[in-house]
């Protein structure tokens, strides 16, 4: 909404720099966004949001200003001369049906107008409010609309069949043609205004077609009307319609200005239009509109604001906003709040209201006040977090899906350790789909790679942190589980190094970064014969003897009844079984001072023999200068022979008090070497 600076001191007396006015007006509470230079004037360009209707108007900023600056609001004058010859009452019938969708109606005729382009300092004006001028006639209830704040609209009295207004509900699948030459399908929630026979404008909303002001008209029918909020918004949200009239229809008009707002309209159309006003209205109301009495405690507003404001005090806020005020002995202020306030409904729009003029600025921040809890985080809240923190460092996706799955789904996991007596039945489900709790979070993740697939997203990496239900014996238990699932590449294509497909190992490394990074120690994964996973690709995560977890690749069975075309990777880890094994005070070591030597070792051992068995092997040899082993390369071929591989490893040596010799590594390493082979013959 843009407001000249010259309109607003026709309503105030006002000589303060433009920028102050603005800066006094975002202090109010109004958002102002600039304040334009254009020619000899200024204009603000405000914004509103919903609670500030009452200041969609020059009128309503300059109550706002008069309540900054302590100086009287000025109406516009009217000085409207009608005709003693005609009543209004020989030329128009209106008639309301329901009043509580219009509460208030009035209507004036006015006869022999000339419609012609505007003055111009009309037209300037309405420009400055981007405000298209159309008529003087269209012109002037714009204007008026601008100046009050309650939208009008004129008719072309000789088009309005049976010089008869009728303001009543849409029929069901009733059509009208709009002003924009738009036909519109209604509903009964709609508000019309008709004539004897036809519809001639959607309340609150926008006039139609068949009754519009020409070049040919001579005598108008202003209306100037109060409709019901709610059902102007749910009309202009539904047609999506949305005008300068039904935004303040929408937040809600003065229905004490009605009759301000149509003489204005009328004075102005005899002085710019030559037309005479046909004596008397018609004001069709169920009653007066008061003014709403509101109570509000004193001592209520200053806990709430963190104030001390006195009685004085309060009482003069209350008046600056023309709030007529009467106060108890016990300090309870009983404040008639005006008609054009639709925003201030209880006691704590007021309190509002005395902070916006009190100034926000004035009142005083309290020092905060923090009361750590005593209680403790949850133990799996924490592991949670730290597990969910690990695998997105990792680039993994974080999913989550249901704990109701159905029975086909629960088959996926048959064969687990998990016994088919334990599962969780739902008493009462809505779908067979979702009549069982998981015991595993595996089919809700097979779910999710189907869809993905199915979508065309095929390099998937992702995780869930979740609960699983289960029975023992006669305890119903639920323990918290984190599930790894791969499928795809194991990384983007690149031009310069072709991904290829995840396998085993990538799972393995993404399993051992998160047990390394919880302080896990001694884990090892062990042969596992699992139904649910390839025969010759699955292993147990186990910490010493206990399982905490197992991992591998999904059967090909399970794989073909998905139709999914890629191998799919999956590991579920306990969480509950995970947590007291965590160390999480690490200790930082000094960087090595001292080069390392490496030396090489190939040796040939059956295919039964691990890694890890040598690994062991050579970690109970004592030895102060060996630093690490590293698994580089498996060899088999048809030479070595059946049942046969080559394993070479890479020693590291290192001596952390000095530069280790040549001499002491050959030596050190000749030892551990010869332990091995005779470990490997035995």
């Amino acid at each position: 909404m843009k407001i000249p600076l010259s309109w607003l001191k026709e309503f105030i007396e006002i000589n303060e720099d433009p920028n102050e006015i603005a800066k006094t007006l975002t202090l109010a509470g109004l958002e102002i966004d600039a304040v334009d230079a254009i020619g000899d004037d200024f204009v603000f360009e405000v914004s509103l949001t919903p609670n500030l209707g009452h200041c969609s108007s020059v009128l309503g900023v300059a109550r706002e200003l008069s309540a900054a600056y302590q100086k009287p609001v000025q109406m516009p004058k009217i000085d409207l001369l009608e005709d003693e010859f005609n009543s209004i009452l020989d030329c128009l019938t209106v008639e309301v049906e329901d009043l509580s969708k219009a509460p208030r109606y009035a209507a004036r005729v006015i006869k022999d107008v000339t419609v012609a382009p505007s003055p111009t300092w009309l037209q300037e004006r309405l420009k400055l409010c981007s405000i298209r001028p159309v008529n003087n006639i269209v012109d002037i209830t714009n204007y008026v609309m601008i100046a009050l704040g309650h939208p009008l609209h004129a008719f072309d009295y000789d088009l309005v069949n049976g010089a008869k207004i009728i303001v009543r509900q849409a029929r069901l699948d009733e059509n009208f043609q709009t002003l924009d030459d738009k036909t519109r399908l209604l509903e009964c929630d709609d508000i019309l205004i008709t004539d004897a026979t036809n519809p001639i404008a959607i309340a609150g909303v926008m006039g139609g077609l068949n009754s519009e002001i020409s070049d040919q008209t001579k005598n108008i029918v202003i209306e100037s009307a109060i409709f019901h909020p709610g059902a102007i918004r749910k009309t202009s949200k539904r047609l999506g319609l949305q005008t300068d009239a039904s935004k303040r229809f929408e937040r809600g008009t003065d229905p004490n200005i009605v009759i301000h707002a149509i003489n204005l309209c009328a004075n102005l159309i005899q002085r710019l239009c030559s037309g005479k006003v046909v004596k008397g209205l018609i004001d069709i109301k169920e009653n007066e509109f008061e003014k709403k009495i509101i109570s509000c405690r004193l001592s209520r507003l200053n806990e709430i604001l963190g104030t001390h404001l006195g009685v004085s005090e309060l009482e003069s806020i209350f008046k600056k906003l023309e709030m007529e005020v009467t106060v108890d002995g016990k300090s309870v202020f009983m404040v008639k709040v005006p008609t054009y306030r639709n925003d201030v409904q209880t006691e704590i729009d007021l309190v509002e209201e005395a902070a916006r003029i009190y100034g926000f600025e004035n009142i005083p921040k309290a020092e905060p006040q923090y009361h750590g809890s005593t209680i403790p985080h949850s133990p799996m809240y924490l592991i949670e977090n730290d597990v969910r923190t690990s695998l997105l460092g990792q680039g993994l996706q974080e999913f989550l899906t249901c704990d109701l799955i159905g029975p086909i789904a629960l088959s996926i996991t048959n064969g687990s350790n998990m016994p088919d007596d334990a599962v969780v039945k739902v008493l009462n489900p809505t779908s067979i789909e979702q009549s069982v709790l998981r015991t595993s979070l595996l089919p809700g993740l097979l779910q999710t790679i189907k869809y993905n697939v199915d979508h065309q997203n095929h390099d998937i990496s992702g995780f869930e942190i979740g609960r699983i239900h289960f029975k023992d014996k006669d305890k119903y238990k639920e323990h918290s589980v984190a599930a790894i699932i791969l499928t795809g590449k194991s990384q983007l294509e690149s031009w310069n190094d072709k991904p290829a497909d995840v396998d085993f190992y990538d799972l393995k490394g993404i399993i051992e970064n998160l047990l390394d990074e919880n302080g896990i120690k001694g884990y090892q994964f062990k042969e596992h014969k699992l139904k649910t996973f390839h025969d010759a690709r699955q292993a147990g995560i186990f910490v010493g003897d206990l399982e905490i977890g197992s991992m591998g690749e999904i059967h090909p069975a399970i794989i073909r009844k998905l139709d999914v075309a890629k191998r799919i990777l999956f590991a579920e880890i306990s969480l509950h079984d995970l947590y007291p094994l965590r160390k999480n005070d690490p200790k930082m070591a000094p960087l090595p001072v001292f080069p390392n030597s490496t030396r090489d070792w190939t040796l040939t051992v059956k295919e039964g023999v691990t890694y890890e068995q040598l690994l062991k092997m050579i970690d109970s040899i004592a030895s102060k200068l060996l630093e690490k082993v590293i698994l580089i390369d498996i060899y088999r071929s048809e030479k070595l022979g059946k049942g046969l591989k080559n394993m070479t490893l890479r020693f590291i040596y290192r001596d952390n008090e000095k530069t280790v010799s040549q001499e002491n590594v050959d030596a050190e390493h000749s030892t551990i070497t010869n332990e091995t082979i005779k470990f490997i013959q035995h």
